[in-house]
């Protein structure tokens, strides 16, 4: 629920919490945001099972290719988060796994 000025408001604002599976070839992670609704936050976390699964995310319109970009190692994360003066990344992030067995957590409002 959502306050303003003494009034509460039924509104919320849309969260994506889930799990994404991510093997060999360039996926989507997160589609690009714009409009009413952009990025304030993300968290993405490699929850993959076995060493051997290291994630690279690419932030931009480039397919994601394995070690160049944000590399992430078993529970390692990234995220992004608004400021004041500062808008997180709003752009389509991909990214690829090293094997065929990645797993990612994401949290994204």
């Amino acid at each position: 629920m959502v306050i303003y000025e003494g009034t509460y408001s039924q509104i919320q604002e849309a969260t994506r919490n889930e799990t994404l599976l991510v093997g060999a070839t360039s996926t989507i992670i997160s589609e690009a945001r714009q409009g009413l609704q952009p990025r304030k936050n993300i968290v993405i976390r490699n929850i993959s099972p076995n060493v051997a699964d290291v994630i690279t995310l690419n932030l931009g319109l480039s397919l994601a290719v394995a070690d160049a970009g944000i590399v992430l190692k078993q529970n390692e994360s990234y995220s992004d988060s608004s400021e004041t003066g500062y808008d997180a990344f709003q752009g389509v992030i991909t990214g690829i796994c090293a094997t065929a067995n990645g797993k990612l957590a994401i949290y994204e409002r």
